[in-house]
């Protein structure tokens, strides 16, 4: 089924992936595009790639929101095309790279993918350390630093439509996803203070409701300071990894979750992170280099 695009504003489109409910971005101003985390199906990329050329434009730009596997799949689809991601973008890749090619190759053999070439990770054109300013047309987007569920994580904001690409955070189908704790509470502090009028989580619904973005946001904040305030105080207690986990898991979720795995490598993440006596990987380190 051809993939849907939805206008969002004057300048943004978005289409959804069935997979994980993965969003993809199209910034339109006169005759230029900008991707936002193309892909992930290579059907859906093609369908990308021919909704840009029907509205008479040209990808200038791949913006990479983050390494993770799911999200880096576009920029082979658009040769030349420059692609821009953060600076730590380039260390995920030295340190994580085998990890990614396993878990690419481990979905492309259950989606029955075939290929002609190997799939090479994409590198980027442009790097940035806090923020880069990218001119389309008659707009600009300020691409900057978002990180907690990535150290890499990059957000995406137009200013005059108040439009938030908030990446892999505000979803209101996945609880935040916490790679660093204090980090994640950084980022989230920093996106409650502009203007926001249009929110784009990386998987999930966007929304223009003033309301659910203010709901979002507290929801997510508050969830941050209860995971900290509980592993800080069984981290002073000497508590476990285990009894650790058992006292955080009556900890109230921002959205319905029923697996329950994910809040758990949380605890173990934070755990890690606030101190806690740990053996090798645990927690979202260890879920993303397997």
């Amino acid at each position: 089924m051809p993939a849907q695009f939805t206008q969002l504003t004057s300048h943004l489109w978005v289409t959804q992936s069935a997979l994980f409910a993965t969003n993809s971005g199209v910034f339109l101003s006169g005759d230029e595009a900008c991707l936002i985390d193309p892909g992930i199906a290579p059907e859906t990329i093609e369908d990308i790639a021919r909704f840009v050329t029907e509205q008479g434009a040209t990808p200038r730009a791949i913006v990479l929101t983050h390494a993770h596997w799911d999200h880096v799949m576009g920029p082979e689809h658009f040769p030349g095309v420059p692609v821009i991601a953060h600076a730590e973008y380039l260390r995920v890749l030295r340190e994580h790279g085998a990890d990614l090619y396993r878990q690419i190759d481990a979905w492309e053999a259950q989606a029955h993918i075939r290929r002609l070439r190997p799939f090479l990770l994409p590198r980027p054109t442009y790097t940035f350390a806090t923020a880069l300013t990218l001119t389309l047309g008659d707009i600009r987007l300020r691409i900057f630093h978002a990180p907690g569920h990535a150290l890499d994580q990059c957000a995406v904001y137009h200013a005059e439509s108040a439009t938030l690409w908030a990446a892999d955070m505000l979803s209101d189908i996945e609880i935040p996803l916490v790679l660093s704790l204090s980090a994640y509470e950084q980022t989230l502090a920093h996106l409650a203070t502009p203007d926001l009028r249009m929110l784009v989580p990386g998987h999930g619904a966007p929304t223009t409701d003033a309301g659910e973005i203010r709901r979002r946001l507290a929801v997510d904040r508050a969830y941050l300071a209860e995971l900290r305030e509980r592993v800080t105080a069984a981290v002073a207690a000497g508590r476990t990894l285990a009894e650790t986990a058992a006292a955080c898991s009556d900890v109230p979720l921002p959205c319905p979750c029923d697996d329950p795995t994910p809040h758990m490598w949380n605890v173990e993440s934070a755990y890690a992170e606030l101190g806690g006596q740990v053996e090798g990987l645990v927690g979202w380190e260890r879920e993303w280099s397997t």
